[in-house]
């Protein structure tokens, strides 16, 4: 039985991976991928230490700091956590694994369009990492989705290497921060294709373009590149706790009893982008990660000496 497991490797689980370390207890890492949203970021301008760093390289400055401490990273998927009697039960596709406490740190991952052609074209043109794939597009068309931050702050860093960016985005403006749509409009590269919605990913072997619908009439606009930046879900399904109406694991933020992070089943924490606190940002996540580990720590000591025999 481990003392502690942690579930998500990004931002957060990382830190509370080295903290685990350094206490030197039984802990095990367990995430399909390594830096989470973090390691999609194409600029990032405000994590302290760095004044212009790419998620991906922020992601390794991250995984080079775990590696000093030997962390190694289970990359299975998690399919259920509950607790019976004083024992936490992780389950994934290959095991079930025990431990005494538990912190869920497992982020968002990207929303899908829904729409015919979107799981056909997957990997074929069709992306949801503008990072891992902006490269492959140098002086092509191509096609952002979503007017929000993310899709802006996409659309910037694709303009950088394709020859054309549109910006498809159903409401009739964009709705990002206000300093990332004057830079859009100011980028003479991106043009913004608004009141859009999408009804399909055409193509033959690759993406050729979209269908979609502007004001009632059906439009075709070509690309060789569709990037989705359409929002992200929450990855908390796996666990039945308390949650808010957008599926956020929902903390105590109490320093009474040492509490926080705590969810609402004992043993039991979670940390970042999962929960319900207001900011989502990467030095959040790992301050997050820092404070959750730390409460696991004192209610492992605690479990330790209940269960002493």
């Amino acid at each position: 039985m481990y003392d502690l497991i942690i579930v998500g490797a990004g931002p957060g689980g990382m830190t509370a991976a080295i903290y685990a370390a350094r206490r030197k207890i039984k802990f095990l890492v367990i995430s399909l991928d390594v830096g989470g949203q973090m390691s999609w970021s194409p600029e990032v301008e405000n994590y302290p230490g760095f004044e212009h760093i790419s998620g991906f390289e922020l992601t390794k400055e991250f995984i080079d700091h775990t590696k000093k401490y030997k962390v190694k990273v289970k990359q299975e998927e998690v399919l259920k956590i509950e607790k019976k009697e004083k024992k936490c039960y992780i389950t994934t596709k290959k095991r079930i694994y025990e431990s005494k406490a538990v912190i869920i740190i497992s982020g968002k991952k990207p929303k899908k369009l829904n729409v015919p052609g979107e799981e056909k074209f997957l990997g074929k043109g069709l992306t949801y990492c503008v990072t891992c794939d902006a490269p492959l597009y140098k002086k092509k068309r191509v096609i952002v989705v979503g007017g929000g931050n993310s899709g802006l702050e996409a659309a910037l860093y694709l303009s950088v290497y394709a020859k054309k960016v549109y910006i498809v985005e159903s409401s009739k403006k964009l709705f990002g921060d206000s300093y990332l749509i004057n830079r859009i409009l100011k980028n003479k590269k991106i043009k913004l294709v608004t009141n859009s919605k999408i009804k399909e990913i055409v193509g033959d072997k690759n993406v050729k373009g979209i269908k979609y619908d502007h004001l009632g009439k059906e439009k075709m606009l070509k690309a060789k590149g569709i990037f989705v930046e359409i929002g992200l879900i929450t990855q908390a399904d796996f666990i039945d706790c308390k949650k808010n109406e957008n599926g956020e694991i929902m903390i105590s933020r109490s320093t009474k009893n040492n509490e926080e992070n705590l969810t609402s089943i004992p043993g039991v924490f979670a940390a970042g982008d999962v929960t319900d606190i207001p900011a989502k940002q990467i030095v959040v996540a790992a301050g997050e990660g820092a404070k959750a580990v730390l409460a696991s720590l004192e209610y492992v000591a605690k479990w330790d000496k209940k269960n002493k025999k």
